[in-house]
């Protein structure tokens, strides 16, 4: 599987030896050397923004040169993201974005779609009042997010709310393997989600979902998780073509300096 191609790993590699300069001046206005959680949340909302986009390589020895810093931290970033699924590490090439392919996409439905509604099920069984306020206050984020036509910030409430229902099992296997599909799907969504972000369907579907679970309706949950996954698989289009307007130095750059303005 091919996941980047040579132009792009020589724009990555010159865009970080020019990126020096930009950074220097963030970490001298920060007063102390750019952190490894610093360095980690930049790479991570750049990808979720789909500022770095699937298959672009990330230069270990660049990035450390860029932000000032030993390739040590770099390196435990990038486990950091492979541990999320952001990055994938292929021995003797590097690391790179990473976003599941239409093959993967389907195996993860089809897998979400056996394991997620029986944690609803089990959530309405088992869900306490901690439970139901994390899940309507993710709701609350995901109606606001979409008001204010925030679609990024309105997927990770999603994710959250997700996460939340499914944390409710209270059964520690589901919980393990569907927080892995649910960081596998918000990262598909980020790139290539076709819903309308001015007239959502979800924030009405999850509501459902999370009224059955407040009822204790287990069957009802379950059959509305079902059928919410295969809402979620309708909404994509692998066709869709991804606008990256930023070089890299412009992405990294433009994170920095918001972490100076922080």
């Amino acid at each position: 599987m091919t996941y980047v191609s040579k132009p792009n790993i020589i724009i990555v590699y010159n865009s970080c030896v020019q990126l020096k300069k930009h950074l220097k001046r963030s970490v001298l206005l920060l007063d102390k050397k750019i952190s490894e959680d610093q360095i980690y949340e930049i790479l991570k909302e750049a990808i979720f923004n789909s500022d770095l986009t699937p298959g672009t390589q990330l230069v270990e020895m660049s990035l450390a040169e860029a932000f000032e810093v030993s390739r040590t931290p770099i390196r435990a970033v990038f486990h950091r993201l492979k541990f999320e699924s952001l990055v994938k590490i292929i021995p003797n090439r590097g690391a790179f974005v990473y976003c599941p392919t239409p093959e993967e996409a389907e195996h993860i439905f089809s897998v979400r779609k056996l394991l997620e509604p029986e944690a609803a099920r089990l959530a309405a069984l088992h869900a306490g009042q901690e439970d139901l306020d994390k899940m309507e206050q993710f709701l609350t984020q995901e109606k606001e997010y979409y008001l204010k036509r925030d679609e990024r910030s309105a997927l990770k409430a999603i994710a959250e709310f997700h996460l939340a229902v499914i944390h409710a099992s209270r059964n520690d296997y589901l919980i393990r393997y569907l927080r892995e599909l649910v960081n596998l799907t918000h990262i598909i969504l980020t790139f290539y989600d076709t819903a309308d972000p001015e007239s959502p369907d979800s924030p009405d579907e999850h509501k459902a979902i999370f009224e059955a679970i407040r009822k204790g309706d287990g069957d009802l949950a379950y059959r509305l998780a079902s059928d919410h996954v295969d809402f979620i698989r309708s909404e994509i289009d692998f066709s869709r073509q991804l606008n990256h307007a930023l070089s890299v130095e412009q992405v990294i750059s433009r994170y920095s300096q918001r972490l100076v303005g922080k």
